[in-house]
C-alpha cells in the first residue's frame, strides 16, 4: 500500500513537472512570437523611414538642379542685357563722344583764344570715352573669345605689366580642354575682381594664381603676401574706428564689399567662395564650382 502511495506521489511529481515544463514553453515560444513581431514592425517602420528619407533626398536633389537650372537661365538673361547694353554704349554713346571730341578740338582750332579751355573739356571727354570703353569691356569680356587660358595669362600679364606685382600661374594644360562659356566665365570675372582688389587693397609684391579641374568641378586659388583683411572690429572697438582715416575706413568697405559681391555671384551658380586671410600675412580666395551648374 505504502509502495502504491509513493508511486502515485512521483507520478504527481512528474505530472507537476511535465505541465510545468509546458507552461515554461508556451511562454517562451509566445515571447518569441512577440518579439518576431515587434522585430517586423520595427523593420517594416526602419524601411518606410528610409523610403521616405531617399524621397526626400532625391526631391532635394532635383530641387537643387531646378535652382541651379533656374540660375543658369537668369545668367544667361544676364549675359545677353549686358551684350545689349554694352553694343549699345559702344555703337550710340561712343560715337557721340567721339564726335564731341572732334567738335571740340575743331572748335579750339577755329578760336585760339578758348584752346586751354578746349582742352580741358577735351581732356574729360577723352577720360570719358575711356571710361566708356571700360564699363563696355567689363560688361563683355572679348577676351574669352579666344578661350579662359588665354584670357587667364593676359589677364596675369596685364596686371602684373600695370602694378608691378609678379604672377605665377599653376595650372595643367587638359584643365584649359573642357570649353563652358558659363563657368569660364565665372573664373574670368572672379580672378578679374581678385586681382582688383589685390592691386587696390593689398600692398602684394606677389600673387600665385592656381586653377584645378576634377570630374564634376573647377577649382580657382588666387593667393597675394600682402598686408591681408582687416580684422572686423569688436563692439568695444566701435568708438576707435571713429577715429580711423577716410581712406582706411574706405578701403575696408570696398574689400569686404568686393568679396560679398563675389560670394553672391559664386553662390547663385551653385558653387563656394572661400576666403582665408591673416593680417601681415596675405590672403587666399579660394573659387569651388561644380562643372554642371552654369550648363
Amino acid at each position: 500500500m505504502m509502495q502504491t502511495a509513493a508511486l502515485l506521489h512521483d507520478i504527481d511529481l512528474f505530472l507537476t513537472g511535465m505541465c510545468l515544463l509546458a507552461g515554461l514553453t508556451a511562454v517562451l515560444y509566445w515571447r518569441q512570437r512577440r518579439q518576431h513581431a515587434a522585430l517586423h514592425r520595427m523593420q517594416a517602420r526602419l524601411g518606410r523611414e528610409r523610403s521616405t528619407r531617399e524621397q526626400a533626398e532625391q526631391a532635394l536633389a532635383d530641387t537643387r538642379r531646378q535652382v541651379c537650372h533656374l540660375s543658369a537661365s537668369q545668367q544667361s538673361l544676364r549675359d545677353a542685357e549686358r551684350r545689349r547694353i554694352a553694343r549699345d554704349l559702344h555703337d550710340d554713346l561712343g560715337q557721340h563722344l567721339l564726335t564731341l571730341g572732334l567738335e571740340v578740338r575743331a572748335l579750339g582750332a577755329s578760336q585760339p583764344s578758348l584752346v586751354e579751355i578746349v582742352d580741358r573739356i577735351d581732356a574729360h571727354v577723352q577720360h570719358t570715352l575711356r571710361a566708356m570703353r571700360c564699363v563696355v569691356r567689363d560688361l563683355q569680356p572679348e577676351a574669352l573669345e579666344d578661350g579662359l587660358q588665354v584670357a587667364v595669362n593676359g589677364q596675369l600679364v596685364q596686371f602684373s605689366r600695370l602694378n608691378g606685382i609678379a604672377c605665377q600661374l599653376e595650372a595643367r594644360p587638359e584643365v584649359f580642354d573642357g570649353r563652358d562659356a558659363g563657368v569660364d566665365k565665372m573664373v574670368y570675372r572672379i580672378l578679374q575682381e581678385s586681382l582688383s582688389n589685390i592691386a587696390r587693397h593689398a600692398q602684394a609684391t606677389e600673387v600665385s594664381v592656381a586653377i584645378a579641374r576634377a570630374a564634376d568641378r573647377l577649382d580657382l586659388t588666387v593667393r597675394d603676401n600682402g598686408v591681408g583683411l582687416p580684422v572686423p572690429p569688436q563692439p568695444s572697438q566701435q568708438a576707435q574706428q571713429h577715429g580711423a582715416t577716410p581712406a582706411h575706413r574706405a578701403a575696408h568697405g570696398a574689400g569686404r564689399m568686393g568679396l560679398r559681391g563675389m560670394a553672391e555671384r559664386v553662390a547663385e551658380a551653385g558653387g563656394r567662395l572661400d576666403v582665408a586671410s591673416t593680417p601681415g600675412q596675405g590672403t587666399a580666395l579660394t573659387l569651388s564650382i561644380p562643372l554642371h551648374s552654369l550648363q
